[in-house]
């Protein structure tokens, strides 16, 4: 069974643990570090089954009503078996809680032709989202982001 728990700081390392048993989507330290920071600074949540971590979401509200899955990252051992989808259904609830009406999230675009990100960009069309629009100016010309955007039920709408 996967539990859901809001994240704290005592999940740190067990996060950074996950980060690197997936080095082919986290494989820039640098970025890795933002990410673990980000978890203790925005809402934040880890998945644990059979006591051990195995996966974390951050979301954020970057305008109002309007929430961005920021990070998630499900280790490798437990890819396929729900965990990102719980994860997922968590930040989703949060965000109607909170009367979002949009959740966003940014991965790298199909015309990078990566086979992992392809990966992702399916998990999360299987979730409801669609493709907004590619851009070669978000990050860098070799790493084109792809917005992906989902219309949610938001409590009290």
């Amino acid at each position: 069974m996967i539990a859901v728990v809001t994240y704290g700081p005592g999940f740190a390392s067990g996060c950074a643990e996950v980060l690197a048993s997936v080095p082919e989507w986290f494989g820039r330290p640098a970025s890795n570090a933002r990410y673990l920071a980000d978890l203790a600074r925005h809402r934040s949540w880890i998945a644990v089954a059979e006591g051990t971590l195995i996966g974390a979401i951050t979301l954020t509200e970057p305008q109002p009503r309007s929430f961005e899955v920021h990070f998630l990252v499900v280790a490798r051992a437990w890819h396929g078996r729900g965990v990102g989808t719980e994860l997922l259904r968590t930040a989703e609830g949060a965000a109607a809680m909170r009367a979002g009406r949009w959740l966003h999230v940014k991965t790298l675009g199909p015309s990078n032709p990566d086979a992992n990100y392809a990966r992702t960009r399916r998990f999360y069309l299987k979730h409801g989202f669609a493709p907004l629009f590619e851009s070669t100016t978000l990050w860098h010309a070799r790493t084109p982001a792809l917005v992906l955007v989902k219309a949610l039920a938001a409590a009290g709408n």
